[in-house]
């Protein structure tokens, strides 16, 4: 029978991308880690972690492997959490505003499993890209790309995410690589954004950041639509590193201008400043920023 305290090593390691930071995490040496982990392989007779001096992968059956381990951690999670939480229960409603572009189905799956966790509170998720007012329309948290303007809202970091421009061999094929941010205004550009969003990208960091301008040829509020339709040769797009990260190792897409990085994307949990931050809220934000961390763990390791 496999050891529980490896499979939750296992799970761990996963989530933090390595085995060093998966020990700064834990609290526990690293050496301890990759011991329990390689005797969990040696029992179950199967290897779960490609290892170089560089980068760590999951196998197939460790990808399999690792979303069961997920699980029993969840289950663990909610064990601990009905014990603490039986003096100062999590319980009451949120109402939740979500941009569009997200993981609908990503987002679906992170609110069962916070539901599993805490049955006592009710949500009510809505998908919008309208700047809702937290007071006036009932809403408790508000999850928004940054920058924010100022106001009497507390603005939480949740997650920031590297942007990078991204085309298909068969669009630069025809269409040739830009050298410059400049020629950018020569191309198909596939914008991810709202019917207000103008087709202008900030390139670069600092003084050297510059807007540049291209030539729409679709707007989308859906960063899979967006990718795919970079697959299909259709323009040039920004999307997160971690949204095509497998693409552009199968060479299906290739980044363009990477001596002009970009800002990154960050995304935040916004709440109203009139009241104390209320449990319900503080835990929801605490678990959307590990679980949407971790399913990007799990897509940036895979095979």
């Amino acid at each position: 029978m496999p050891d529980l305290n490896g499979m939750m090593l296992f799970a761990a390691v996963v989530r933090a991308k390595g085995f060093s930071q998966a020990a700064r995490n834990i609290g526990i040496p690293k050496s301890t880690i990759s011991r329990k982990i390689a005797q969990l392989e040696e029992t179950l007779g199967v290897r779960l972690l490609q290892r170089d001096t560089r980068n760590l992968s999951l196998t197939q059956v460790g990808a399999l492997f690792y979303q069961h381990c997920s699980s029993i951690s969840d289950e663990i999670e909610a064990a601990k959490a009905t014990i603490e939480n039986t003096h100062n229960d999590v319980s009451g409603s949120l109402r939740i505003a979500i941009p569009v572009s997200f993981s609908q189905e990503l987002i679906a799956n992170l609110c069962s499993s916070f539901m599993r966790l805490y049955p006592n509170v009710d949500l009510d998720v809505q998908f919008t890209d309208n700047d809702v007012g937290l007071v006036g329309e009932g809403y408790d948290i508000a999850i928004k790309y940054g920058p924010l303007q100022s106001s009497d809202l507390v603005a939480r970091l949740l997650l920031e995410r590297q942007p990078i421009l991204v085309a298909s061999p068969g669009y630069l094929k025809t269409r040739g690589t830009p050298a410059t941010p400049q020629s950018l205004a020569n191309h198909s550009g596939i914008l991810l954004g709202t019917s207000r969003s103008a087709p202008i990208w900030p390139l670069g960091k600092g003084e050297q950041k510059t807007m540049v301008n291209f030539k729409r040829k679709v707007r989308v509020n859906s960063a899979v639509m967006v990718k795919q339709l970079a697959l299909d040769d259709f323009g040039i797009a920004m999307l997160s590193n971690s949204v095509c990260k497998n693409e552009l190792a199968s060479g299906s897409l290739v980044p363009l201008l990477q001596e002009w990085p970009i800002e990154p994307f960050k995304v935040y949990g916004v709440y109203s400043s009139r009241r104390q931050l209320a449990t319900n809220i503080s835990v929801f934000l605490d678990f959307f920023t590990k679980r949407f961390n971790s399913h990007e763990s799990l897509q940036s390791l895979m095979m």
